[in-house]
């Protein structure tokens, strides 16, 4: 039914046409509207809210009282950090507009956060409807990352890594013998191998800091310390912190060749710039090759000069060289002072050798060494070449030799009568990688690491002062293998009377520094059985003569 009403604009009426809604039957403009249905109509059945989660889930730290934002963010119930969180939650939020939203109150130990939203969105024909709903939230506990470290049972709280960056592992072979001679490796937790070093854990900070005194009285180091925070009580105030040590080592190792800038020459005294590293204690000790005389670099000098030195390691750049006569340098030829010289340490072990080589169609070469009493002719040695290395800095250098002879060479034969043997630490190898290729490459690395040991028990059999700090073990299965006359040599012989020692006398042999059994210590092993003594064979051999007596007797009747 169609009603008409009088609606008056300015002066004129204008006649104005209602409706009756079709649900309702309430009279209404239908220009208004457009439809046939009234606007409280429209609103009551239409629903804004379709589309909007109503329901989410909060994730929550019991023990931080902190939400996940994230961050992890420290908020107080019914705040309005809070509600910021909860209102990310939602879905849906984009398409209406918020036009207020507020907390509706739950016990806290109900877990449960509900807000009041009200929203405000257009529907048909320029009516905008305006609705309130609630939305409910679940607390769900989880562990914040800073409580898992506080909650996780930490093995170490200290490490220290020992890192030098070379291409070899002599140092590291050295130090691990030291550790197990002095027992400076009794509180250590785990020992874990990387490419450029070892990582000791240990439980304690103290434990850490011993092992790293011990490093700073054998070897030149540089130590940087760093903390890391685990957990925090904040009502007692205690912190709880993991320690780590890293010790670098310099990139120069025994036997390897260093080129000197000129300013740290002049600061040494004027030596040359070619030098040989010949020992690494807590300072680098180099010789001159010309000259013969030693000179001692602080680490502190190696570091302010570090990007300047040159270091040339012998594992790949040596040469061999066919010795065919040595010729001792007598003191009455040398100069007072050069003899009264502190530093000059291989005075009596001074030579002039003559060295052939194969890239100088063998002629003769003399030069300058102090292995004189290792060396012997006939006997190859190894070396540096100089004229065959690609050393732009000798361009600069006037005077150098020609080759360094570094220390005498062992055949490989002469390593299957070795009487000797040394303990190994415990190390996990973190570094090993997966896949066909990779695993190549992990077999390739064991294979060099086993290689540069057998050089290093090479050094230890050749270097009477090298074995002074390192525990000799017997290898029974190499000993049982070894006939007669070879196991005559590995025993000392008796002591004979000694001549008057003179720095002119010709040096003593060769094999009297070799190891003897005599030197090496007994592997105890508390697996092992022991074996049965002799007085229980003989025991056994009373028993059976008696039970033969037995046999003997006949019983008369």
């Amino acid at each position: 039914m169609m009603e008409t009403e009088n609606q008056q604009i300015g002066n004129q009426i204008k006649p104005q046409t209602t409706i009756l809604c079709s649900i309702c039957d309430i009279a209404f403009t239908p220009s208004e509207q457009k439809t046939l249905i009234c606007k409280n109509c429209i609103i009551n059945q239409t629903d804004i809210t379709i589309g909007i989660t109503k329901e989410g889930i909060v994730n929550y730290c019991r023990f931080c009282h902190r939400y996940l934002r994230p961050p992890w963010t420290l908020c107080e119930r019914e705040s309005k950090e809070l509600l910021s969180i909860c209102l990310k939650r939602l879905r849906g939020l984009n398409k209406v507009k918020i036009i207020d939203a507020a907390f509706v109150y739950t016990e806290p130990s109900s877990k449960r956060i509900k807000v009041k939203l009200t929203i405000q969105k257009e529907v048909l024909n320029n009516t905008n409807m305006q609705q309130t709903f609630i939305c409910e939230f679940v607390e769900h506990y989880q562990q914040c990352e800073d409580c898992k470290k506080e909650f996780t049972p930490h093995t170490w709280g200290a490490a220290v890594q020992v890192r030098q960056r070379v291409d070899h592992k002599k140092t590291f072979f050295y130090l691990e013998q030291l550790l197990l001679k002095y027992n400076a490796n009794d509180k250590v937790l785990k020992i874990e191998q990387v490419d450029d070093g070892l990582d000791f854990f240990y439980k304690t900070r103290s434990h850490a800091s011993r092992l790293v005194e011990y490093l700073s009285t054998i070897l030149p180091i540089r130590v940087k310390q760093s903390k890391q925070l685990v957990s925090h009580d904040a009502s007692s105030n205690l912190f709880n912190y993991k320690y780590v040590y890293a010790v670098d080592l310099p990139k120069v190792c025994k036997d390897d060749l260093v080129i000197l800038p000129l300013k740290l020459c002049k600061e040494l005294g004027g030596v040359g710039r070619v030098q040989l590293c010949y020992k690494l204690t807590t300072i680098v000790h180099l010789i001159d090759p010309l000259s013969m005389k030693c000179s001692d670099l602080s680490i502190e000098a190696f570091s302010l000069y570090e990007n300047e030195i040159e270091v040339y390691n012998l594992k790949t750049h040596s040469h061999e060289f066919t010795v065919i006569d040595v010729e001792r340098i007598h003191t009455r030829n040398l100069n007072e002072s050069y003899i009264s010289s502190s530093q000059n340490a291989f005075l009596p072990k001074l030579t002039k050798l003559s060295i052939i080589r194969e890239s100088n169609n063998y002629l003769p070469i003399t030069i300058k060494s102090h292995l004189g009493d290792i060396l012997k002719p006939g006997q190859v040695a190894i070396g540096y070449d100089l004229t065959q290395m690609t050393i732009e800095s000798l361009e600069d250098i006037s005077n150098y030799p020609e080759c360094i002879v570094v220390k005498r060479q062992i055949n490989k034969e002469a390593r299957k009568l070795r009487i000797f043997k040394l303990k190994r630490l415990e190390a996990q190898n973190v570094m090993e990688e997966e896949g066909a290729e990779r695993k190549r490459n992990n077999q390739k690395k064991l294979n060099d690491q086993e290689e540069q040991f057998e050089e290093f028990l090479d050094d230890v059999e050749k270097d009477k002062e090298l074995r002074k700090n390192i525990n000799l073990y017997r290898d029974e299965e190499k000993i049982q293998k070894l006939s007669k006359e070879d196991l005559k040599k590995k025993q000392k012989k008796p002591p004979q009377q000694s001549k008057i020692n003179d720095d002119d006398n010709e040096w003593q042999d060769d094999d009297e520094d070799d190891i003897k059994l005599e030197d090496l210590m007994k592997d105890l092993n508390l697996e092992d059985k022991p074996e049965l003594a002799q007085p229980v064979d003989e025991a056994q051999e009373e028993i059976n003569q008696f039970i033969t007596k037995l046999e003997k007797v006949t019983i008369e009747k």
